[in-house]
């Protein structure tokens, strides 16, 4: 009967390490742990569930160190893991099926990655299990990567529905930057002498995590355009320029880039989901909806396995349906509003254990414009993630109930206090009651702080004009021409702003 080792690289891992282990305990048959330098109580824990266990002297090389632990393997089939992942308890049954065999095949395994500070958790499929053989070895000093050796050794690659969870990603913003800007390092290391656009592609990515825009736009560029890249790793290039340019409101840029991506790959939601919200900033409705539902059946269908892809960026279902029923709320497109409407309410429904009814009961009311209770308030506080924070304005900016939206505005602000969103709302609310000064200072702040978008500098222009401020408005004009000449939209608003108060006031402009 074939047999299953496990290989992992590790260093002070006493806080994973039991975790990872445990995950695989009922489907491994040895364990090989290298330890490359641990001063914790790591080799303590890996002896406790007898592990064989090597010391290896750190060279900044990952692929030298994990085929050193290929050496050591003896299994007829080997799987790898670091010590911050673990087997899904739900993939046990199928791991055992497909481990007994033996046939020369590599199985991509779903790795999905937990951020704490990001807007979204993904998923990517890798190479996990795979038939062992003196010849496989890996390849890369960081990120490094099997596929090549199993393809040139006529392995069959084949996709499993194996899910591995990663909370690496959710450490501490410190820990994650250390260990980013040591990847990096080794990875402008390994380009220098390779030239591959791989290592391209994986500097963009490090460059993208540190949120060093203007690196990773350039490193994303260059490998987008080689040929030799794969192909979906060249959609996902291009798809993250499309991403760049439209959080710089460069929307002709956007469209430009993320029409290469989805010409390379168009199977991808995030790719869909991105070109949805390109398009609704050029106010094409139609597409923004096709797109999103594009995303949404995508995601779905990846998320059962119906559809896999050697690179799947999975969104968080929530992400897709929220955005879609606010797409559809602004559209007045009464088929999706019922669609998605029913989609949230089974994913509500699905979280028992997380006041799954409470929060269907909200957002029932939500739609409805009843009043909450005291308590409904805290869940739709609770409720207001980074996924769902824009339905949910959305759903407060036309709700009858003036006094508890103004509450909830606060409320959300108090867990939120540098979003902007919630303080255009509130700032229009507190115009609306006649408090034009309080919203004046609060949009003020805001540009005082440089956390603005030109949507908040022209609410700013016309609570100038309802006070009669008109001598302000001339620097805030300033600041869109300075800051925006970029985005032809903003210019040709503000080009017809400037007519219209060459009318309106007398102050020169």
């Amino acid at each position: 009967m074939p047999t299953t080792t496990l290989t992992m690289i590790v260093k002070n891992e006493e806080e994973n390490l039991a975790a990872c282990l445990d995950s695989v305990k009922d489907v491994v048959d040895e364990v090989i742990i290298v330890d490359t330098g641990s001063t914790d109580g790591t080799i303590q824990i890996a002896e406790r569930y007898k592990a064989k266990i090597f010391q290896y002297e750190w060279a900044n090389n990952f692929s030298a160190a994990r085929n050193f632990a290929l050496g050591k393997a003896t299994g007829n089939w080997i799987f790898y893991l670091d010590a911050d992942e673990r087997l899904d308890t739900n993939s046990i049954a199928e791991f055992k099926k497909l481990s007994d065999a033996n046939l020369l095949i590599g199985y991509y395994c779903t790795v999905k990655n937990y951020h704490m500070d990001k807007n979204r958790d993904n998923s990517v499929r890798h190479i996990r299990l795979f038939a062992n053989s003196p010849e496989i070895k890996f390849i890369g000093k960081v990120h490094e990567q099997l596929e090549p050796s199993l393809a040139q050794n006529r392995y069959q690659l084949l996709h499993s529905n194996i899910l591995i969870h990663h909370i690496g990603y959710s450490n501490s913003k410190e820990e994650k930057q250390k260990k980013i800007e040591r990847n990096l390092f080794l990875l402008k290391e390994e380009y220098a002498s390779t030239k591959t656009a791989y290592s391209l592609f994986q500097i963009a990515q490090s460059y993208n995590i540190l949120n060093d825009r203007l690196n990773a736009f350039k490193y994303y560029k260059s490998a987008g355009e080689s040929v030799g890249l794969d192909r979906s790793l060249r959609a996902q290039c291009f798809a993250s320029l499309a991403y760049i340019a439209y959080y710089d409101h460069k929307s002709t840029e956007a469209e430009r880039y993320i029409q290469f991506s989805l010409k390379l790959d168009d199977r991808q939601p995030f790719a869909q989901l991105l070109s949805a919200k390109i398009a609704l900033r050029k106010g094409d409705y139609l597409t923004a909806e096709l797109r999103c539902r594009g995303a949404q059946q995508l995601n779905q269908n990846m998320m059962l396995g119906k559809e896999q892809s050697k690179l799947a960026l999975i969104l968080d279902p929530e992400e897709v349906i929220c955005y879609g029923l606010t797409l559809a709320l602004q559209n007045k497109n009464f088929t999706n509003i019922s669609y998605y409407q029913k989609e949230l309410s089974a994913y509500y429904n699905k979280q028992v254990n997380e006041n799954g009814q409470q929060k269907l009961t909200v957002i029932q009311k939500l739609f409805n414009n009843t009043m909450l209770t005291a308590s409904e308030e805290e869940i739709f506080v609770e409720m207001a993630n980074h996924y769902a924070m824009n339905l949910f304005l959305y759903m407060l900016t036309s709700n009858p109930n003036k006094q508890q939206v103004f509450q909830l505005a606060n409320d959300l602000l108090k867990k939120y206090p540098d979003a902007v969103e919630i303080k255009k709302i509130i700032a229009k609310l507190l115009e609306d009651s006649g408090k034009i000064n309080e919203a004046i200072l609060l949009l003020e702040n805001i540009v005082e702080k440089n956390q603005y978008d030109p949507t908040i500098l022209f609410y700013l222009i016309s609570f100038y004009l309802k006070k009669g401020a008109e001598d302000k408005i001339k620097p805030v004009i300033g600041k869109l021409e300075k800051n925006y000449s970029h985005i032809p939209e903003v210019m040709e608003r503000v080009r017809k702003l400037r007519r219209k108060l060459l009318m309106l006031t007398t102050v020169p402009l």
